[in-house]
């Protein structure tokens, strides 16, 4: 059943204002938000809330708000903060070429912690990311005692990024590696098909997307617009965490009214094992004033929340995504509303 079918006459229907009937009685049925919260989307409040992942080491936070700026300028304004270096957060950005050069990740490199790190590191034990064949070439590949150590692990580390997107270009989800990292190995290509399967209200809101996402780069999709790119983030007093994402901007046809942006994380140098965002841009309006409702869902998994302390870590990790999605509402809201 798809989300238009679920735009079913109700009482709380009614509270859903000017919500499209599908994105109404998506949140409404599906995400759980009570009809008050839902219809204080009108005054400009953002609504979050975590729903329950579909295993213990998943978590998922859903977000919604109104901004009074048209659907171009807000899906505009999302792009941008992706690339947006505050020297806080986000300490580096860069896009890959296709077919990707070692241009594209010259600003990419692992802090001097990371680098003593590697020099330890064995297959099924390190702190860094990598596949179970990669640990070892890169450890064995560094002249420890020669010239610049950091300089070799970061060249080694730049090389494999571009290989690897390459590789993905090419062959998509087979590309995909599996992290060696720990004792059992994590697979990516099927933690990336576990996110997608326990996104159904995705699969069905938009078939032809979830098509070409999961058959990249085989199926074209005509209306998408693709970037992959890589990201240098630190939040509070976690490592600092390189990732690489796909990430797609899609017109569906048959909806002229909206745009979809999905993210799908191809590769991370701690904490998950998989993340899958997708935010919807809908055009609204507001007395006449074209506006946009702008609804984000992450679910995303990780490796810090399976066994031991699952619960307390899970609860940090949600506490963290929601923060973030609700952030990431805000600051498009505030940006856009105040020019």
């Amino acid at each position: 059943m798809g989300l238009a079918a679920l735009a079913v006459t109700s009482p709380s229907a009614a509270l859903v204002f000017a919500l499209p009937a599908d994105i109404g009685q998506y949140l409404l049925r599906v995400a759980k938000f009570t009809p008050a919260e839902t219809a204080s989307l009108e005054s400009g409040q953002v609504i979050v809330k975590l729903a329950p992942g579909g295993v213990e080491q998943e978590v998922f936070a859903l977000a919604a708000v109104k901004i009074r700026a048209p659907r171009k300028q807000v899906v505009e304004y999302y792009g941008r903060m992706v690339s947006y270096i505050d020297g806080e957060v986000t300490k580096g950005f860069g896009r890959f070429s296709n077919p990707p050069t070692l241009a594209d990740v010259k600003g990419m490199s692992l802090d001097a912690a990371e680098v003593a790190q590697v020099k330890s590191c064995q297959p099924g034990d390190c702190d860094l990311r990598f596949s179970g064949n990669a640990i070892s070439k890169v450890r064995t590949a560094v002249d420890w005692n020669g010239a610049d150590p950091a300089g070799q692990v970061n060249a080694l580390f730049r090389q494999s990024a571009v290989d690897y997107v390459s590789a993905y270009m090419k062959s998509g989800d087979d590309a995909l590696i599996t992290y060696g990292d720990h004792a059992t190995p994590t697979s990516l290509k099927a933690e990336w098909r576990a996110l997608l399967q326990a996104s159904p209200y995705f699969q069905q809101y938009t078939p032809a997307l979830r098509d070409f996402l999961s058959q990249y780069p085989r199926r074209p999709l005509p209306g998408a617009t693709n970037i992959i790119y890589w990201v240098n983030d630190t939040y509070g007093g976690l490592k600092p965490v390189i990732s690489i994402v796909h990430g797609v901007s899609y017109e569906p046809p048959d909806q002229p009214d909206r745009t979809v942006l999905v993210q799908k994380q191809l590769y991370a140098s701690h904490y998950y094992d998989g993340s899958l965002a997708v935010a919807v841009a809908v055009d609204a309006s507001e007395g006449g004033t074209p506006g946009t409702y702008l609804i984000y869902g992450n679910r995303s998994r990780g490796d810090g929340l399976k066994g031991g302390f699952g619960g307390l870590k899970r609860r940090m990790a949600g506490d963290q995504a929601r923060k973030a999605a609700v952030e990431t509402l805000e600051t498009v809201k505030t940006q856009l509303e105040k020019k």
